[in-house]
């Protein structure tokens, strides 16, 4: 007594791949909506970030040269 596959038709078959394939995509429209959603924060914090920035810059006793000299990791007043 030998078990043996279980027969499936050919149209239940194509029925539940249909059925997969509308699965994913449903999954496929959340993950890009969830991506963009993503994407858009980060560029909010980016844009936060080069605000808070700009304000110490303006804020600072510093140049703008001596701020870029930091930045830079330039030693060009350390090699004087």
């Amino acid at each position: 007594m030998g078990r043996g596959r279980r027969k499936v038709s050919t149209d239940s078959l194509d029925a539940k791949i249909e059925q997969q394939k509308a699965v994913m995509e449903k999954a496929k429209l959340k993950y890009e909506a969830e991506k963009e959603t993503l994407a858009e924060l980060i560029k909010l914090r980016n844009e936060l970030r080069k605000d808070e920035l700009m304000d110490a810059v303006i804020k600072s006793e510093h140049t703008y040269e001596e701020i870029m000299e930091f930045i830079k990791g330039s030693s060009e007043s350390e090699d004087k």
